[in-house]
């Protein structure tokens, strides 16, 4: 028998299969460009209302300093993702900047199974809009290299700046 844990891991990889399905019907019916468009709104829209729930339930605070900012997006991506996606890869931190690098996306994963990564925009930038946003930070930040983009990992910066 499966643990919760176990079970709500399995819970999040059909929700992502859902969104992949979701993603490449909107491709085949409307074209990547609109479907990129409508997949970076809802993903921003969702990320900005969950973080804002994560703050009302008290589950995290507003941030500070970049570490307190690097502990949210920690604390999103263990509740959002499956398989730990993203937690434990490696950060440093210079100032008010944080540079994250990523091996492994589980999205990226499905997109290139499906041979659907021509033409992809990264639903990244919006996950970081929405959780910055509703934080009340500028949504400062850049993606240096990209899985889809062929560069064999992900390389994002983003600072800490206060609106």
């Amino acid at each position: 028998m499966n643990t919760l844990k176990e079970q709500l891991n399995e819970t999040k990889k059909l929700w992502w299969l859902h969104d992949s399905y979701w993603h490449a019907t909107m491709v085949k019916e409307f074209g990547a460009e609109k479907a990129n468009q409508l997949n970076l709104e809802a993903n921003e829209r969702f990320f900005r209302k969950y973080t804002l729930l994560l703050l009302r339930s008290g589950a995290i605070q507003r941030p500070e300093s970049i570490e307190d900012l690097m502990e949210i997006f920690k604390t999103v991506w263990s509740t959002c993702f499956f398989d730990e996606m993203y937690v434990n890869e490696p950060v440093t931190i210079k100032g008010n900047m944080a540079t994250w690098t990523g091996h492994q996306c589980n999205a990226f994963d499905s997109l290139n199974a499906a041979k659907m990564t021509k033409g992809y925009a990264c639903g990244c930038q919006a996950i970081r809009n929405g959780v910055m946003k509703a934080l009340r930070l500028k949504p400062v930040h850049s993606i240096e290299e990209s899985l889809v983009h062929g560069d064999g990992r992900c390389v994002i910066t983003f600072c800490f700046e206060p609106k």
